[in-house]
């Protein structure tokens, strides 16, 4: 179907890879693999033809079609609804569509036999494209991804980069492409939604060509693992887990093939060495010296994978209840996330916080972290020293600073050498940790404000998406380095494997409370089968005709109520709405205001400075609160009005 053959890509004079071979064939699922700069995106972009190809050539079959999904494919088409700019995938369907309408507008005065029978073309062309399901198809995208029916036709400008990938992920699975190349296709969705893409992949009729840095997606997709490493491809049959056991055994052969040779070269050079001066031993001596010229060396495979190790101390330990929170409340007008929840953190806990956008994970952790408003009681334990990663605080960087200067300015106590060790990890090599902040792209930014919560030897972790921007090798490091932490952890992921790998305790929010699996993420999700189990095998409840006739008098008289009750219903949802479109737009102005204080910030000192970045990160916080409620409550009124 598509052949990459003896392609190469050089950079800046250095190979990314060389000579490749690949061949993709139909209804394959490929996990593209290796470490960070390897050349994964680049080989994607040249199969789609972004990149020029200077050496080698892709050989593709006639009529294939490519979809291709980037993390830098961010719509501009602002004005856009998003159901609008998915359904951009029926393209043709939609030009007959629009050709069909100006066709009726003529009829109404031209009859002739040529625009009839040119409609009865397009009608039937648009028939067999099943046009008038494409609304329905749409939706049945989108709302799988996550998004609420009363999203669908709100402008594309109005949500964040996260949520216009997913609208861009939607587009290229309704195009049904041939090959599907996505890049990191799990970024920005939740559990519920990475699901979702996990059954709707597994039953696609194409080929599909994944780079991904979630273990346990690519363990449930894939049936083939394509490595670059050591500018070279190599390819195995199996998914992740499956290729890193075959890998270990196949450097294991090869080590042992190249020291039995070496091994035989010695014997041979040892004879020669010893029988080259007697002129009886010549012939054989010759002999034996074009033999070992004429082998071919076995090379070992260079391990092309980080051997760097990081140790997360801590400066001092805890008492044994960390976090005690009693009665928090947390909402906006009738709308409540968190209803009197009471909840306790003890030394050594490794908790994940669970669930789908939009539920409130993030707004609970900020709570915890004491960065948010809330009512209700938290009580810091004994010698607690808290550290709090989340993406607004991103902007406390030091912008002038480089990133060694930014980790040293947190953790002066550390040695250069560990410094850049640690930097490593996130991905900053050589000269990269000299970098100034203000240069680094947004996920750069992340990776060095997730180093400095994690080097601060805090005892209670704080971690809101610590896998995000990281490649698998740095999420494998950390993990191991988590896993021995001494310290108290709780955290919001999407990344299965690595809650799997860490948490002895699942919280997820239901009902407004915070229920608790006192276990790891695999017993949770058995727990979760098991009832899944059980509901589908009990048996509906059958309502008799003696049931139907006792209640029969009643019923007509609940129903006016209902209708009664609706009515109210719609009433106080819209009283509410109004009440927090006013808070929105307070809290807007409100953050508007401390953005202008921190941009004459000049004549501040560094204490005001980060009580003003304090507070902005709560008003942003505050902002976003405001604008799901008000969504969740537009949607609760179309649902009651339908």
């Amino acid at each position: 179907m598509l052949h990459i053959q003896n392609v190469s890509f050089e950079f800046g004079g250095n190979y990314l890879f060389k000579d490749i071979d690949w061949f993709i064939k139909p209804r394959e699922r490929i996990g593209l693999i290796g470490k960070n700069g390897a050349g994964k995106s680049t080989l994607l972009k040249l199969i789609i033809g972004k990149y020029e190809i200077r050496e080698g050539k892709i050989n593709k079959q006639g009529g294939i079609r490519l979809g291709y999904l980037s993390q830098d494919m961010i719509s501009e088409d602002g004005g856009q609804t998003i159901l609008e700019h998915a359904k951009q995938a029926f393209k043709r369907a939609l030009f007959i569509q629009d050709e069909l309408e100006k066709l009726y507008v003529k009829m109404e005065t031209d009859h002739s036999e040529v625009i009839i029978q040119k409609m009865a073309d397009y009608q039937e062309e648009f028939d067999a494209l099943d046009g008038y399901n494409i609304d329905n198809k749409t939706s049945e995208i989108l709302e799988g991804l996550g998004f609420k029916t009363a999203d669908l036709n709100r402008p594309m400008e109005e949500f964040s980069g996260g949520w216009r990938m997913r609208v861009v992920l939607a587009k290229m699975l309704l195009e049904q492409p041939d090959i599907m190349l996505m890049d990191e296709p799990t970024n920005h969705l939740d559990l519920p939604s990475i699901e979702w893409l996990e059954g709707y992949l597994s039953n696609y009729p194409g080929s599909v060509v994944i780079v991904s840095h979630d273990r346990e997606f690519l363990n449930k997709m894939i049936t083939k693992t394509a490595e670059l490493s050591n500018n070279k491809l190599y390819l195995w049959d199996g998914n992740y887990d499956f290729y890193l056991n075959a890998k270990i055994e196949r450097d294991d052969l090869i080590a042992r093939q190249a020291a039995n040779q070496e091994q035989y070269i010695k014997e041979q050079e040892k004879f020669i060495n010893r029988f080259k001066a007697k002129a009886s031993k010549a012939k054989a001596v010759q002999s034996r010296i074009k033999m070992v010229d004429k082998i071919d060396r076995i090379e070992e495979i260079a391990e092309d994978k980080s051997n760097l190790k990081i140790d997360f101390k801590v400066g001092r330990k805890s008492g044994k209840i960390v976090m005690d929170l009693k009665d928090i409340t947390q909402g906006f007008g009738d709308q409540i996330l968190f209803n009197n929840v009471s909840k306790e953190i003890v030394r050594g806990d490794k908790i994940a916080l669970i669930g789908a956008n939009g539920t409130g994970k993030s707004t609970f952790l900020s709570i915890i972290a004491n960065a948010i408003y809330f009512d209700g009681i938290r009580k810091e334990g004994h010698n607690v020293d808290e550290s709090f990663y989340a993406q607004h605080q991103l902007e406390s960087l030091h912008l002038d600073y480089e990133v060694l200067e930014e980790l040293q300015y947190d953790a002066p106590h550390k040695t250069e050498m560990e410094l850049r060790s640690m930097l490593g990890c996130f991905l900053f090599a050589g000269d990269d940790v000299f970098k100034k902040i203000k240069v680094l792209s947004g996920g750069e930014k992340a990776r060095v404000s997730l180093a400095k919560t994690l080097v601060s030897e805090a005892n209670f972790l704080l971690l809101d998406e610590p896998t995000n921007h990281l490649d698998i090798d740095s999420i494998e490091i950390i993990i191991e380095a988590l896993k021995t932490y001494e310290g108290t952890l709780i955290f919001v992921s999407h990344n299965r494997y690595f809650i799997e790998k860490l948490a002895n305790k699942v919280w997820w929010i239901e009902d407004e409370d915070i229920k608790e699996y006192p276990g790891s993420f695999q017993e949770y999700q058995y727990m979760l089968d098991s009832k899944k189990a059980e509901l589908e095998k009990a048996p509906a409840k059958v309502k008799t005709k003696e049931t139907l006739s006792s209640k029969e008098e009643s019923g007509n008289k609940k129903n006016w109520r209902k209708r009664d009750e609706k009515v109210d219903q719609i009433k106080k949802l819209q009283k509410s709405l109004s009440k927090i479109e006013e808070e929105l737009v307070y809290a807007k102005e409100n953050c508007k205001d401390i953005e202008n204080k921190l941009a004459n910030s000049s004549s501040l000192d560094m204490t005001d400075i980060e009580k003003l970045g304090k507070e902005h990160g709560a008003a942003v916080a505050l902002i976003r609160q405001f604008e799901h409620q008000c969504d969740d409550l537009i949607e609760d009124i179309i649902l009651l009005e339908d």
